[in-house]
């Protein structure tokens, strides 16, 4: 930016010299010196009453540009920040997925272990009480049969008893 503000600074300055020294040549006068020394006085003068102002505007340009830049590297840091929070959060999500899918199998064996300890308990059970239940037919069949057979015996004179021997019998079965 100076670089092109000396040379715009040098064309002002030198670019009446030219100008003027074509005139001067053919007029045959050669005021050139006055008038270089008037433009210089301008040129100073208006150096003099703009500097300040053009150096505060290109202070506060550059200022206003820094400005923007940090906010941008600010805003950038800050994306940069939520990047990497995002993506831990995001590797944070997946080992706990993996976690729960490993308590969910492991949830789901159990409750399979359970369901086949239940129903093996539960046939068993029912092994067992079928079991009591054959028996107890088994003994409600004997009796039958056998009060069958002694009411035939006792109501037919097929069978003569003595009390002695229907006692042996009777002590026979309680025993």
């Amino acid at each position: 930016m100076q670089l092109k503000f000396k040379y715009l600074l040098l064309t002002l300055v030198l670019s009446p010299a030219f100008v003027f020294a074509s005139e001067a040549a053919a007029e045959g006068g050669t005021d050139i010196v006055a008038r270089t020394v008037n433009f210089l006085i301008f040129a100073a003068i208006l150096y003099y009453l703009l500097a300040d102002k053009i150096r505060a505007y290109f202070r506060g340009r550059t200022a206003a540009i820094a400005k923007r830049l940090t906010e941008i590297q600010e805003k950038l840091n800050s994306a940069r920040e939520a990047k990497e929070s995002a993506a831990k959060e995001l590797e944070n999500a997946k080992v706990k997925a993996k976690e729960l899918v490993e308590t969910a199998k492991k949830e789901a064996q159990l409750l399979s272990e359970k369901i086949e300890k239940d129903a093996e308990a539960e046939i068993a059970h029912l092994k067992h009480a079928f079991t009591e239940r054959m028996q107890i037919e088994e003994k409600k069949m004997t009796r039958n049969v056998v009060s069958e057979v002694i009411e035939e015996v006792f109501q037919g004179d097929a069978l003569q008893l003595s009390n002695e021997d229907f006692i042996k019998i009777i002590k026979k079965k309680v025993a």
